[in-house]
């Protein structure tokens, strides 16, 4: 028997009876817990995929990745695109019965704003007129957020913003209830299709249906979350049935290949690059940039040690998020990277330190990039850190280079432009690169109204920034899954939030 059964053998005796015993059980897993349960502090993947699952938004996205009405049954912008009308549902209660009004939305908002709450999410609701002051605390009210009456909000910004309608739909712009804002970190104060039962910290999130929802209520009594960091013991669950869905890492892709299983995938709004530092040598050189991304086999990478689980990046936006067909601007091609570093007056090659943060799982893909580097004249050396070392030396622009990756607040080309490649992002926050081309583009998208010049405009971006090579662009990750044989319902969604669960059902 291989290491790898002995430990799913001896996991399933450990870890006890199936789920398939009780039909009224959803049950899947995250590999950490959550940080609690307010929007207004829903910052990472598994926080916000717990405040979609027990709040409502005026507006959510569909497992498409459509604009649907939520709260707000419907809603009309102006011409100009700087004034919205919301008309909210009125059969709509918070999870104590307590009815939703416009007056929720203004206080959810406005709590969001506030420097009180000391919010990381500002940036959501801050091109609303008049946010400027009330977060400053030079005024009490939001010009630009009002209530005509009961069951209308009107929202007006500074100027026309693109992405505003799908801010709304984000785990933080949740409306909660004022009345419950003092238990909130451990207690949801939401309206969502399902209520939380029980938090064990790193053991598992108990929800329970909420049977007075006022749209589609879940299909099973109850959903487990369970806190299990690592994989292998994952999949051990899987195999004995206590675990209904198994995400499963690329590394664990052959082992349940050939077990026969029938796999499910989605492929990711993201994308896993290595950033360089533009501001200074040799980096700030556009051909050692380019030299960089002609030397990577992201081909080989992804069939050898990705298990075919990506798509080769040609520019920041996922292909979902892109109407043109997309260039492969950097094939493998050693000779040309050999040439450019030459070019770039480095006869005798260069060296560079690539920052990382995490564990041994990205161990192959790094000695992979550093063994291609390397046959071009690039000596690239690997320093590690924990994750808090790590993400403050990228903000001060310490390393030559990093591997990071990028998934989607929201779908929309302009969320892989805005905050990675604007100079007032970038310059602060990432790889130092500027371009006032760029930036210009990049505003554009954001004021015109979605359509098919705007769609045009974010591909002539996305290939312009891939031209400039700021980033070594790698791929764009897939997220396979397992589902037990009982279990229908499951279509898992590109964006995060978009999973509620509420179509799932077991077959007793």
């Amino acid at each position: 028997m291989s290491i790898r059964l002995k430990f799913i053998f001896i996991s399933i005796l450990l870890f006890g009876c199936s789920s398939k015993n009780d039909p009224n059980t959803f049950v899947i897993a995250f590999s950490s817990d959550i940080r609690g349960f307010d929007p207004a502090f829903a910052t990472d993947l598994r926080t916000g995929k717990i405040v979609s699952l027990l709040y409502d938004n005026l507006v959510r996205f569909d497992e498409s990745m459509e604009l649907i009405p939520s709260l707000a049954s419907k809603w009309e912008t102006n011409d100009i695109g700087t004034e919205y009308t919301f008309h909210i549902k009125e059969n709509c209660e918070f999870h104590d019965g307590e009815k939703i009004t416009a007056n929720d939305v203004i206080f959810s908002f406005k709590r969001i704003l506030s420097s009180a709450t000391h919010s990381p999410q500002t940036w959501l609701l801050d091109k609303i007129k008049g946010a400027d002051h009330f977060m400053s605390g030079r005024s009490d009210d939001l010009d630009g957020l009002y209530t005509p009456n009961e069951f209308t909000v009107i929202i007006e910004l500074n100027e026309p913003f693109a992405p505003f309608l799908q801010y709304l739909a984000m785990p933080s712009t949740a409306i909660v209830n004022k009345k419950q804002i003092g238990s909130i970190k451990t207690t949801p104060a939401g309206s969502g299709p399902w209520k939380l039962a029980e938090w064990e910290r790193d053991g598992k999130i108990t929800l329970v249906s909420n049977n007075d929802y006022w749209g589609d209520e879940p299909s099973v009594e109850k959903m487990e979350i369970r806190i299990l960091s690592e994989t292998m013991t994952q999949s051990a669950e899987f195999e004995s049935g206590s675990l209904d869905i198994l995400e499963i890492p690329p590394g664990e892709l052959t082992f349940w290949e050939q077990r026969g299983h029938d796999l499910t995938h989605v492929n990711e709004l993201n994308i896993w690059y290595v950033g360089m530092n533009c501001s200074r040598e040799p980096f700030n050189d556009i051909r050692v940039r380019k030299a960089m991304n002609y030397a990577v086999d992201r081909e080989k990478i992804i069939q050898m040690i990705l298990n075919n689980t990506a798509v080769i990046a040609n520019g920041p936006v996922p292909p979902q998020l892109t109407k043109a067909l997309q260039t492969h601007y950097y094939p493998y091609d050693p000779k040309k990277a050999i040439k450019l570093v030459d070019d770039a007056g480095y006869p005798n090659g260069l060296r560079a330190e690539l920052h990382v943060a995490g564990g041994s799982g990205m161990f192959q893909v790094l000695e992979a990039l550093q063994s291609d580097w390397a046959s071009v004249g690039i000596d690239v050396q690997i320093k590690r850190s924990d994750w808090n070392v790590f993400k403050t030396s990228v903000k001060e622009g310490k390393p030559d280079l990093y591997y990071l990756d990028w998934f989607a607040d929201y779908p929309d080309g302009e969320n892989f432009l805005y905050p990675l490649f604007h100079s007032k992002e970038s310059m602060k926050k990432r790889n130092r690169f500027s371009d006032s081309t760029i930036d210009k583009m990049i505003e554009e998208i954001q004021q015109m109204p979605h359509g098919n010049e705007r769609d045009i405009l974010i591909d002539k971006t996305n290939a312009l920034i891939a031209n400039k090579a700021p980033w070594v662009f790698l791929w764009h990750s897939k997220t396979m899954y397992l589902k037990q044989d009982d279990i229908t319902g499951f279509s898992p969604s590109p964006i995060f939030n978009a999973n509620r669960y509420t179509g799932i059902k077991k077959r007793s």
